[in-house]
């Protein structure tokens, strides 16, 4: 009775992530669009659009880098291919979303005026499509597409140390700022909370494997 009634608790709770979850990603892509639509000072079309796209891109690149290293609960939860699609696409669209900021960026020359660091910008950007065309490719490069993918926790952190240091949004005198940097300090945390939980078990899991004593076969 007991363990039935355990399974019945493990089935109802994956029920509610599978709600929850969705809901939560919808949030996370809404706060920036309603925060600098509604209190983010107006401005030209373009610039706004600007501003949007590289908050969009970030969230999405958080929520890539935090579905691809809890893996197994993503499969847990949900169809693997459905969680694995998932995946590639946050990856794709926070891709797409950081190229065409890049290139109102450079069209617009919106850098001038902003210390050297933004040309972090274009080295993730670059970099970015190589981890992007990894993984679709990853058949093609089974030995080091992985490894290639891994570059994007890196990439992560560089982009939101642009975005701390010279980003329009979070640099404002304006109080949604402040929303904006919690939020971005929230991922970093939480992306890197889950990275080391999937390194730890990953490690734990090696040393169960190399703790297993050896087969020792004795010929008659």
């Amino acid at each position: 009775m007991t363990e039935a009634a355990g399974k019945a608790g493990s089935l109802t709770g994956r029920g509610a992530m599978r709600v929850i979850l969705p809901l939560v990603f919808i949030a996370m892509m809404a706060v920036p669009l309603v925060l600098v639509l509604v209190w983010g000072g107006g401005g030209p079309a373009y610039v706004t659009t600007l501003r949007i796209m590289a908050l969009e891109a970030f969230t999405l690149m958080f929520a890539g880098i935090a579905t691809g290293s809890q893996t197994r609960v993503m499969y847990r939860l949900f169809k693997p291919k459905r969680a694995y699609r998932f995946h590639m696409a946050c990856g794709a669209a926070g891709f797409v979303l950081a190229l065409a900021h890049g290139v109102i960026v450079l069209s617009e020359r919106y850098f001038r005026g902003f210390s050297s660091l933004w040309v972090i910008g274009p080295v993730v950007l670059g970099l970015l499509a190589v981890t992007v065309f990894a993984a679709l490719d990853k058949r093609r490069l089974p030995r080091i597409w992985r490894r290639i993918h891994q570059i994007n926790y890196a990439l992560f952190i560089a982009i939101f140390i642009k975005a701390i240091s010279i980003g329009t949004d979070i640099k404002s005198p304006l109080g949604y700022a402040v929303a904006l940097k919690v939020l971005f300090i929230t991922y970093v945390v939480a992306a890197a909370l889950a990275t080391a939980s999937r390194v730890s078990r990953g490690e734990a899991e090696r040393r169960a494997r190399n703790s297993r004593p050896a087969r020792v076969e004795y010929e008659g």
